[in-house]
Parts: C-alpha cells; structure tokens; sequence
C-alpha cells in the first residue's frame, strides 16, 4: 500500500499541491451550497474539507481504504466517512448530489468500476467529476524526478504509464454512460524554500515516487537526488513547480 502513510506526511509531499487543486477541482464540479457530495478517495481529507466548507459536513461523505481516513476525520469531523474502495462505494443508489474523485482514478484498481460506482450514488442530474495529474508533462514534481529516476536505473517505469490521460478520461465517462461530458486542464503550483524542503518530501515514502526513492539504497538514492537538483536547474534558494491536472465531469441521465 502507497498510503500507508500519516496524514502528514501527505500534506507535506502531495497535499501541498491538493490543496491548490480543491477550489479549483470543486468549482469544476459545480459544487453549490444545497448539495450533498461524497469524496471518493478521500485521503488525508483536503478535497473534504473544501467540500464541508460549501456544504457543511452534515452534507459530505468521504471514502478511502487506507490509513489516511483517520487524518480525514480529524479534519473534518461530522462528515460521513466510510472506510471502502472506489469499486464497492458502501452507500445506496442516488444518495448524492455528486461525487469527485480527486487525484484517484489512476489509482483504482477498476477504474470502469469505480466510475459505475461514482454514477451508482449519484441521483438524476447530479455530477460525477475527477481528475488527475497531467503525467505526460504537466506534473513537474513528478516529471522530473522520474527522469532522474530513469538516468540512474534504466528502465524504470514510473508513474507516466499510469492511467488517466486527457482522452482516458473522457472515453471512460462516455463509457460509464454519462451526458454532457466535459474536460479541463486544471493548473496549480506549489513553492519550496529550498531544494532539501523538496527532496525530503520524497523520503516520507508517499505514494510510488516516494516509495521508489526511499526503496533505493544510499548510492542510488543520492545519484538519483543529485541528477533531480540538475534538471531542476540546479535551484539554490526558492523556486516554484507547476503542475497541471486533466479533470473530467459528466451529468447522470435524468
């Protein structure tokens, strides 16, 4: 497991950049006070907690299978969270007014059943909605730390094979039977005081990037963090790393 992590330790690699994405991600789901809506993978809480602020969080649900639910619910207390996958949401058909998956669907171990499963709780009308990093280039975090991954041990496969392109997600909400299907790139960015704030989210041990970094013994591990800092351009102080987000949503048929 990838997140069997604290939720802090999250926060510090990619909650930083969760953070940012939230607003932008809710407002690309048309979340409105008077709904009712379910994060899907809710991790540490960061999308949850933008949605309790909209709707309050008698009006939120939130699922996830790892460890981080626990950090979810010390975020967001009163909000309806469940532990459970994407695959087998434990809520009943049409209990939401929408449901977001946030950074999620490239992780699901079914991603055709966890997009059926997000339409499943969603009542006529609402709005089912995800996204996920830009892994092709839009992700400098990651982008570049890969690349300095493959330098040093060829033939590592990284995160860019992962599911969840642009056209990915919108064949698999046509697919799940969705109307009015959109998408948007989602741009944030994130800023480090120095190169070492930067390096040392990666040895946290979140997610696969800082599973492989801390996986790597001492001499592969600096080789790797050494040829990360040059095509970063070498940074001494602080600089800031973008990162796009392919985001899709789609209307449940009347």
């Amino acid at each position: 497991m990838t997140f069997a992590v604290s939720g802090d330790a999250y926060d510090r690699f990619m909650g930083r950049y969760s953070r940012e994405l939230a607003p932008v991600f809710a407002d690309f789901g048309g979340v409105a006070a008077g709904q009712t809506a379910l994060d899907v993978g809710c991790g540490s809480g960061v999308l949850t907690e933008e949605l309790v602020n909209r709707l309050g969080a008698a009006n939120v649900g939130g699922v996830d299978p790892s460890p981080l639910l626990q950090a979810c619910a010390e975020r967001v207390p009163g909000a309806d969270l469940r532990a459970g996958a994407a695959e087998a949401l434990p809520w009943p058909d049409d209990s939401f007014d929408a449901a977001l998956a946030q950074l999620v669907v490239h992780f699901m171990d079914d991603p055709v059943a966890g997009a059926g499963e997000m339409r499943r709780v969603v009542q006529p009308g609402g709005t089912v909605a995800a996204c996920t990093w830009d892994f092709g280039d839009g992700m400098e975090l990651l982008r570049f730390f890969w690349q300095a991954a493959r330098a040093v041990v060829p033939g590592t496969a990284g995160e860019a094979s992962s599911f969840g392109t642009r056209e990915q997600l919108d064949e698999l909400w046509r697919e799940t039977g969705l109307d009015e299907v959109e998408l948007k790139a989602l741009e944030v960015a994130s800023r480090y005081e120095d190169f070492d704030e930067l390096w040392s989210s990666f040895l946290l041990g979140v997610g696969p990037a800082g599973q492989y970094a801390t996986g790597l013994d001492a001499e592969a591990q600096e080789a790797v963090r050494s040829e990360y800092h040059r095509l970063l351009g070498r940074p001494n102080g602080g600089f800031t790393l973008a990162a796009r987000a392919w985001a899709v949503r789609g209307r449940v048929p009347a």
